[in-house]
């Protein structure tokens, strides 16, 4: 598969998963119920960030 694609959904996911973690924490009211939504989307965007400076730009 293309890198570029790879870490254009990489990327994507984890902004995704950001954002549905912020709204399910504003809606509910409980960050720590929605923690692992936030740690996904760290550990998506921390594989970007390795991919991004392993393959270049």
């Amino acid at each position: 598969m293309n890198q570029k694609l790879i870490n254009t959904l990489l990327l994507a996911l984890a902004f995704v998963a950001a954002v549905i973690g912020a709204h399910r924490t504003i809606q509910g009211e409980d960050v720590l119920g929605n923690y692992w939504i936030f740690m996904i989307s760290a550990v998506l965007f921390i594989l970007w960030w390795y991919r991004r400076k392993r393959y270049g730009a």
